[in-house]
């Protein structure tokens, strides 16, 4: 969790936090603004990333420390391996996403993932839990 307790002394020095770039995944210092909301600026990307909300922060704390102690590649690596489909028909690779969502038109129940390539009919099957 990131520290917001303003309380602690300035001469102690906390244990710095790190969270990856959500573009180049370089990782960058987690700081604090005078309102003690964490907040991250990249400066090869220009990406500059503010958390607000309570919620926000308590999630975004909870991000932080997993970056300590799992390997932040492996993460998204498996975000990959999650989310990066191949159509079945024209082999076109893609990121799934909600816009490419395919439905049972019966019951409404997501089936698969579209590919988005033009005049292609392929859908890659979610794969069930348990199937």
């Amino acid at each position: 969790m990131i520290n917001t307790d303003k309380s602690s002394s300035k001469t102690s020095k906390p244990a710095k936090k790190w969270f990856p770039c959500p573009v180049c995944l370089q990782p960058l210092d987690v700081r604090m603004s005078k309102r003690n909301k964490p907040y991250v600026i990249c400066s090869p990307c220009g990406v500059q990333m503010f958390v607000r909300e309570r919620a926000g922060i308590t999630a975004f704390g909870s991000l932080v420390d997993q970056g300590l102690k799992a390997d932040v590649v492996t993460r998204i690596g498996k975000l990959e391996q999650r989310y990066r489909q191949k159509c079945p028909e024209c082999g076109k690779e893609f990121w799934a996403g909600p816009e490419l969502l395919d439905t049972n038109w019966l019951d409404g129940k997501p089936t698969g993932y579209r590919c988005p390539q033009k005049d292609c009919n392929g859908v890659v099957p979610i794969e069930r839990e348990g199937s």
